[in-house]
């Protein structure tokens, strides 16, 4: 009876070798004394430490996974994701070059008016333009194209016809019969401009080509002579 409580007292104080079963007196040795293997230490489970436990797991997995973290973090205070940046910046590209082609074909639209008190570009000053088309371009009534030019061999439009009607309408006070404009649907050829100017005027000479010179220096003679 005696030997078993003191049994009981020495394990409580020693340890046990695994390996060969030795009892080992001394507690804090790490190896056997009489195998010399080292001690097996089984982990306890401390309530107290267990606050500690899972501050060091936070931290391990941030530093594992700080990439993700980083990413979640980037989207959760930033207001938009990769994807709607993305079509952001597509969309002002986008809206970018329709600004520029818009602009492009503002300014070289043929069919477009543009007016200008200042001498056209691609002639000289002593064009006879300045002095057979007079009264037109003081009523800015002929408009210019790209570049303050005036392109007198190009083909006039129907925009530009009407509006030189319509400039001279209003600084005259007179109104001309509609059909000596040009619908939506005219074509614009020799035959067409011939039956305008008749509409005009019955004893209008006839044109000999659609050019801009030619349409505005007959339109000078059958409106201001």
């Amino acid at each position: 009876m005696n030997n078993n409580l003191s049994d009981k007292k020495q394990s409580c104080s020693g340890w046990y070798c695994s390996h060969c079963g030795a009892y080992n007196k001394v507690t804090a040795a790490k190896f056997c004394g009489k195998c010399g293997a080292v001690k097996e230490t089984t982990k306890v489970e401390q309530p107290v430490l267990k606050a500690d436990t899972k501050k060091i797991n936070i931290k391990v997995l941030l530093r594992k996974n700080y990439k993700k973290a980083l990413h979640y973090l980037k989207y959760w205070f930033l207001p938009s994701n990769d994807r709607f940046f993305n079509r952001v910046i597509a969309s002002a590209f986008l809206l970018l070059i329709i600004s520029i082609f818009t602009g492009y074909r503002m300014y070289t639209n043929v069919n477009s008016i543009h007016l200008t008190k200042s001498r056209f570009s691609d002639v000289s000053l002593d064009h006879p333009v300045y002095s057979v088309c007079k009264n037109l371009l003081d009523i800015e009534a002929i408009s210019f194209r790209k570049n303050l030019e005036l392109a007198p061999y190009e083909t006039i439009s129907a925009a530009e016809w009407n509006h030189a009607l319509n400039q001279a309408s209003k600084y005259l006070n007179h109104r001309y019969s509609v059909s000596a404009y040009f619908s939506k649907n005219d074509p614009v050829s020799v035959d067409s401009i011939n039956n305008k100017l008749r509409a005009l005027n019955a004893n209008s000479p006839d044109i000999i080509d659609t050019s801009r010179i030619q349409s505005f220096y007959l339109l000078e003679q059958v409106l201001f002579n």
